[in-house]
């Protein structure tokens, strides 16, 4: 019997995607050209929203909690919390392993891991296959015109991690710290193509001081991995039977770290759309979710890029902080009026 709907890419997107389906009673047949476990450069947190919405969908892994976010820059340092829930950071590795196996335990789903996407017939067909898609040869894609750089590894060795994430401004960009459990942390460092490192995490270990003082006897367990280029805008996301989901729909500026959550946010639209019909109903809401990330994201180049004295004040600005991670948690808008109603 021909499936109801065919999901290339068994990612974080592609695998919600095909629970949340197979649970309706739609026959989903998921595609997986490569194999889990894989490493993935990425700065694995997923906020809150992100979470609510994987817990509504799959249940939770077991992953560290985080309660809030530390920004660093120059001599300033703020706190935020999360107003609602909590955040998690899921290693990528095992964070989709479990995700597919949970894909592939939901009845009417198929989950064929190894195996590209190739039709077969079937009535819908989701592209959930990541920045690179295959289908933007259908749906035209747009790079960004600042060229971003991105490299991540796991360490163990850094003293005083907690539940937060922590995020650096520097010269070349930012570095993302965060707990993955068992003594080991997460490092992403993101860098201005301009003032891009090959030895870049390694450098920053060394140089930023709330970092370095507290290294003792680092050592990697993971390889470096890097990615680039970051940020995607996908102006058009639906096309008669085919639909976009996660990175392959658009993906703001890493900056933002809000990538696996709005994959997670845009499971329950996409499904009602490909049960109704209404594939533009999607497009609508998935669009307006890239655009609020793409605002946010712009802003935070913006500090990042205003070195040293203007982004250290920039950051003492507790309600302007308040303020941005609301947008990152999706609690409110992007606009001018909220930003200089935070910033006065």
């Amino acid at each position: 019997m021909v499936a109801d709907v065919a999901i290339a890419g068994g990612g974080p997107a592609g695998a919600a995607l095909a629970i949340e389906l197979g649970r309706r009673g739609l026959r989903v047949n998921l595609y997986e050209k490569t194999r889990h476990p894989r490493l993935k450069a990425c700065g694995e947190g997923l906020l809150p929203h992100g979470v609510a919405a994987l817990s509504a969908i799959a249940g939770l892994p077991e992953a560290p909690r985080v309660r809030g976010l530390r920004f660093v820059a120059g001599g300033a340092s703020t706190e935020a919390e999360f107003p609602d829930g909590f955040g998690m950071v899921v290693r990528r590795d095992w964070f989709d392993a479990w995700l597919f196996e949970k894909a592939g335990a939901t009845p009417n789903v198929d989950a064929r891991m190894g195996t590209p996407y190739r039709s077969e017939g079937e009535r819908f067909v989701v592209g959930a296959d990541g920045r690179h898609s295959w289908f933007h040869r259908r749906l035209e894609a747009i790079r960004p015109r600042h060229v971003r750089v991105g490299l991540s590894a796991h360490v163990i060795g850094l003293d005083e991690i907690d539940d937060r994430v922590e995020v650096f401004f520097h010269r070349e960009g930012e570095l993302y710290i965060a707990p993955t459990g068992g003594g080991e942390t997460l490092v992403a460092a993101l860098f201005h193509r301009d003032r891009f490192r090959r030895d870049g995490i390694s450098y920053l270990l060394e140089t930023i001081p709330a970092v370095r003082d507290r290294a003792r006897r680092l050592e990697f367990t993971t390889p470096v991995l890097a990615a680039s280029p970051l940020g995607l805008r996908v102006p058009h996301i639906v096309d008669r039977n085919l639909l976009l989901i996660g990175d392959a729909a658009g993906a703001p500026d890493p900056i933002t770290g809000d990538g696996i959550a709005m994959a997670m946010a845009s499971v329950k639209p996409a499904a009602d759309a490909i049960v109704s019909g209404d594939l533009v109903a999607y497009e609508r809401v998935r669009l307006a979710m890239g655009r609020n990330a793409d605002r946010l994201g712009r802003l935070l180049l913006a500090i990042s890029r205003a070195e040293g004295r203007v982004a250290t004040l920039l950051l003492r600005k507790r309600s302007l902080v308040t303020t941005l991670l609301d947008v990152a948690l999706a609690r409110r808008p992007l606009d001018a009026r909220t930003v200089l109603k935070a910033a006065l």
